[in-house]
């Protein structure tokens, strides 16, 4: 097995900007393509374009994102991104692109930690560049890829599995009782603050370490409201931050929605697990017997952008608990409301099974990233016969 540089392999080059394109032209591929292959984009097809195929490998080069590698796309690249392609005078019959690929894969925190600029991270060329690899026998690369393709395509089949269960739970709530953000729904709407307490909590003084240190009180803040079941905090207060701040601790099944943060925060929702505070970006809508929580969240979740929408005009787009109270929900009868509940339940609990067995998928991929480039995934034997493959994975 010899060793070799990145640079003996590879040419290196940056992708440039184009100008985007409603239905002809190329696929205009973006940084954000390297995390989600959904939302195709098209350019201008010309001579200027720099094009990948399948073989090559595409880096996001500058941002937050430097470092991240992805490969087996087509298309015209874009300025934040850069394209590694196999020199010409590379035999592809000596070098699996794609097992490069994984290899960088698996070096992406390295890249990421040498980048270089004082605001805009950019990738090392030179970093980059000298990047030693191992290059084993040409049917033990195409193994290695084998393996690793199988196991990002399950992957992927199970990620769409658990969205798909997501979308069923809309499917059905739009069945049952319309959209909630059209005017034909089929039941009446009411203000929130008419079937819900509303109320919000407070940040203890952060220079008081009385109200911090040590403390085991849940403590709930706008980050931790992205439309998810809240099952853990990463801040706690104290007994003496509770009482001195008038701070509730709000119940099990409380919803939250964001009434300020950055980016796309704002308006989203969470329902709480476990008794917790909050800060006073928040608004808290207290359960109550009249109104299922779940099917209140569910219906929060397709209001999303109606919810944000109240926040847009004057110099700071923020929600306030006025606005959260006159926002109006539908109110079909209680008894309907719980057996969608009890159908969500059902869903929410297969969609755990698939989410705990992604979470082992994705252990299990990085240990076979570690192994396949350790030399452990399997090792080669010689044989009368020629090569066989001899390991945990292969025998």
């Amino acid at each position: 097995m010899k060793k070799v540089l990145i640079r003996d392999l590879f040419d290196i080059r940056k992708g440039r900007k184009e100008m985007e394109t409603d239905s002809v032209g190329v696929r205009y591929i973006q940084i954000e393509d390297l995390r989600n292959d959904d939302n195709l984009k098209l350019c201008e097809e010309n001579d200027k374009n720099i094009l990948v195929n399948e073989n090559d490998i595409v880096i996001a080069w500058d941002g937050a994102n430097a470092g991240i590698v992805d490969f087996g796309l087509e298309g015209a690249l874009g300025s934040t991104l850069g394209r590694l392609r196999l020199k010409e005078e590379i035999d592809s019959n000596l070098v699996n692109a794609h097992y490069v690929g994984y290899f960088l894969k698996l070096k992406e925190n390295y890249i990421k930690d040498n980048t270089t600029g004082a605001t805009i991270p950019h990738v090392s060329r030179g970093v980059l560049q000298n990047i030693e690899i191992n290059l084993p026998s040409m049917s033990e690369q195409n193994k290695i890829v084998e393996i690793l393709n199988k196991t990002v395509i399950t992957m992927s089949l199970r990620q769409q599995q658990i969205e798909a269960l997501s979308e069923l739970k809309q499917s059905v709530f739009l069945d049952m009782f319309g959209d909630p953000n059209d005017k034909g729904s089929k039941f009446s709407k009411d203000q929130i603050g008419n079937l819900f307490e509303v109320q919000t909590g407070k940040t203890p003084k952060r220079g008081n370490s009385d109200f911090w240190e040590d403390g085991d009180i849940p403590w709930v803040k706008t980050t931790e409201v992205n439309n998810n079941k809240i099952k853990g905090t990463s801040e706690f207060i104290t007994k003496k931050a509770l009482e001195e701040n008038n701070l509730k601790l709000f119940p099990k099944n409380t919803v939250f929605i964001a009434m300020y943060g950055q980016g796309k925060t704002r308006g989203q929702s969470a329902l709480l697990t476990f008794p917790s505070t909050c800060n006073q970006a928040c608004a808290a809508i207290l359960p109550n017997d009249k109104y299922n929580h779940l099917f209140l969240w569910n219906q929060l979740l397709l209001q999303y952008e109606g919810l944000r929408a109240l926040g847009r005009g004057g110099n700071q787009p923020n929600l306030n608990l006025n606005l959260v109270r006159e926002f109006k929900v539908i109110n079909p009868p209680i008894v309907l409301q719980e057996e969608y509940a009890n159908i969500v339940e059902k869903i929410d609990k297969h969609k755990s099974l698939l989410s705990d067995s992604l979470k082992q998928m994705n252990t299990l991929y990085d240990s076979l990233l570690q192994k396949a480039f350790n030399g452990e995934l399997f090792k080669e034997k010689k044989t009368h016969n020629g090569t066989k493959y001899v390991g945990w994975c292969y025998e």
